[in-house]
């Protein structure tokens, strides 16, 4: 059973690529976290908001991913997450392209795991936890592990929307 995490420590900030200035911060009602979690499997909750977000044109909903990502697809990756292993974290959203690979690389198989990497020293980092990989416009993964450090030599590990997705769509009003 997933720990109960207390939503009132919990806010969202939405409307502003900035984590300091702009946008505005949104109350969170209940978290929902996966009943079989146990980490990094089912690595994922939903959050019920406080209000409804008001849209604009600097917050926007996206469309959940409803099929499997083509290995050695493309997806963005985002957040104000450290910007190293030993670095602070960023007050400015940051983004990046990573690609889709075979679970193997992420040291393990899990129908719900999404495994991204790439070429170079980036990636995901401590921070990022909850944080997109969006492919075409929809989210098709939540950040939920790196091994060893920030931008190592191994897969980061999201967890896969595609598979979870009769699950939170229990929660969507």
């Amino acid at each position: 059973m997933a720990n109960v995490l207390d939503a009132k420590r919990f806010a969202v900030h939405a409307g502003s690529a900035h984590l300091l200035s702009g946008g505005a911060l949104f109350e969170v009602a209940a978290i929902h976290a996966h009943e079989w979690y146990g980490s990094p499997q089912n690595d994922i909750a939903v959050l019920e908001m406080k209000e409804p977000f008001q849209y604009s044109q600097y917050i926007q909903p996206i469309e959940l991913m409803d099929e499997e990502v083509p290995l050695g697809s493309e997806v963005v990756i985002s957040g104000y997450g450290r910007v190293g292993s030993t670095e602070p974290p960023s007050p400015d959203l940051l983004y990046t392209s990573m690609f889709v690979v075979d679970d193997e690389n992420c040291h393990g198989v899990s129908p719900g795991l999404l495994c991204i990497d790439k070429e170079g020293s980036y990636g995901a980092c401590n921070g990022d936890s909850g944080g997109p990989a969006v492919y075409n416009g929809k989210l098709a993964g939540v950040a939920n592990f790196i091994i060893d450090y920030c931008g190592g030599d191994y897969a980061d590990g999201y967890a896969k929307v595609s598979h979870y997705l009769d699950w939170i769509r229990k929660f969507m009003k």
